[in-house]
């Protein structure tokens, strides 16, 4: 009996998967991670808020969002780029992940060699929890396959005001960073001198003021940049080489951005460019 019930129950549950609406079904398979085509990995580095780097050494792209930047040259300190990377530590540093292409596969690798991939941890998808967590964009250039889905995403975020859509807070931030880099336009004075002039210092100990404009954790090291371009003739830089980051803050890159520092040390040249190794947390302060 319950065989001859299923026969004819069969029909009209397909019938109904059937016409059920294209961006419901989208918005269906973007809530669960069915594991077919996964290409497990594990994340060794978070870049920023929509790059991260494998174990295997490979850099993923994640398709379909946008965070605010923190290591592009072209771009200074942005609203929430801390907030955003240091949530992307949160969920999968260190962790196991699944990667998957899009299903129209318009593009898989980006013009900078980065795999473009969907991230999933588990059922958790990544791309679309940070935009509609409010910590990214959808960034609808090209088509995806989810494309509509993070289009949702993005204006029920900016409906409720969550993360980057907050206006008030980024008011407030950007006063901070105003304060900030006022304090670092006092350098010159006394002792304390300015980033740009620390290549005429080269060889001596001295306390060097500067607003940290970008900072780059490459693995091996830590960059604190005056500069948003590090290449730039007259970039003043402090290092934490890998041996000496645990005496540091947890993050300093992160740490460190978008705040005004006195560094202390004897400057050194690289490149043309000056520089102050830091071996000790006594050798940094921030300023308030």
């Amino acid at each position: 009996m319950s065989q001859i019930i299923f026969i004819f129950v069969l029909p009209f549950l397909l019938t109904i998967l059937f016409f059920i609406h294209p961006a419901h079904a989208d918005d269906i398979i973007s809530k669960t991670n069915n594991n077919k085509s996964c290409d497990y990995q594990i994340v060794s580095r978070v870049i920023d808020g929509d790059t991260i780097e494998l174990s295997d050494g490979r850099v993923v792209r994640l398709i379909g969002v946008d965070t605010p930047e923190t290591v592009d040259p072209r771009e200074g300190v942005q609203w929430f780029a801390r907030e955003a990377a240091k949530k992307l530590r949160e969920w999968i540093l260190d962790k196991k992940v699944c990667l998957k292409k899009d299903r129209e596969q318009v593009q898989d690798i980006d013009k900078y060699g980065r795999l473009l991939r969907y991230v999933w941890r588990d059922d958790f998808f990544v791309n679309a929890e940070l935009i509609n967590q409010g910590y990214g964009f959808a960034l609808t250039i090209h088509p995806f396959q989810y494309l509509e889905d993070f289009r949702r995403h993005e204006r029920k975020a900016r409906e409720g005001n969550l993360g980057l859509w907050d206006k008030e807070r980024q008011k407030e931030w950007e006063k901070d960073v105003e304060k900030s880099k006022s304090l670092a336009a006092t350098c010159g004075k006394g002792k304390i001198i300015c980033p740009q002039e620390a290549v005429n210092y080269i060889g001596k100990y001295k306390t060097v003021r500067f607003f940290v404009a970008k900072s780059y954790d490459s693995g091996e090291a830590i960059f604190l940049n005056s500069k948003n371009d590090f290449r730039d003739h007259d970039n003043f830089t402090a290092i934490i080489f890998k041996k000496d980051r645990n005496k540091f803050s947890a993050d300093p890159a992160d740490y460190y951005r978008g705040k005004t520092i006195d560094v202390v040390g004897r400057i050194k040249e690289y490149e043309g460019r000056a520089e102050i190794i830091l071996e000790e947390p006594s050798q940094i302060k921030i300023l308030k």
